[in-house]
């Protein structure tokens, strides 16, 4: 009697070429949902903001106040009756450990990796990445590690017009 206590060569090739259709079938999946989560995380950071801006239009009137407002302890300078779209006050709206500084020439080609978001305040409206929607005042942008900024960001501008409502909005198409 003869006694056979392996694979045959046929039998493993079947048992790779089913794990490789399973992979196939798997990993694009998989791809998807990091897209889907770091979308997820730029919208909730411009959902955030919005969110933000309501309460700091709520203790503006609170306050009788067109300069500045108490949001949290922290001091949240106005521009034509909007904060102003910088880090500093992005860190109190937002109640977010961003970076102190991240400025690089190169931010449209190096990935954010100094904490779980970038952030890039008071540029001009006329500069890279430019918002169709906005067409004056000034603008912060945040992308998350691991992405560079460009086409997966959330942003907040004032425009800087007396009685206009800032523009908040993301980017996610190559999150």
């Amino acid at each position: 009697m003869k006694n056979n206590n392996g694979f045959t060569l046929i039998e493993l090739v079947i048992v790779i070429i089913v794990l490789g259709v399973l992979a196939a079938t798997v990993i694009p999946k998989f791809i998807n949902m990091k897209h889907d989560a770091t979308s997820a995380v730029v919208q909730s950071a411009s959902a955030t903001l919005k969110a933000a801006i309501g309460l700091v239009n709520v203790r503006k009137e609170i306050d009788g106040s067109e300069t500045s407002v108490d949001y949290n302890g922290n001091t949240v300078t106005l521009v034509a009756g909007n904060p102003k779209p910088d880090a500093r006050q992005m860190r109190y709206l937002l109640n977010m450990d961003l970076p102190s500084s991240t400025w690089t020439p190169s931010w449209l080609t190096v990935p954010c990796d100094n904490s779980e978001f970038c952030i890039l305040g008071n540029r001009s409206y006329t500069n890279e990445p430019v918002i169709d929607a906005v067409t004056s005042g000034h603008v912060v942008f945040f992308w998350p590690n691991g992405h560079v900024l460009g086409s997966c960001f959330a942003y907040y501008a004032n425009l800087e017009i007396e009685g206009s409502q800032p523009v908040i909005g993301f980017e996610d198409s190559g999150c």
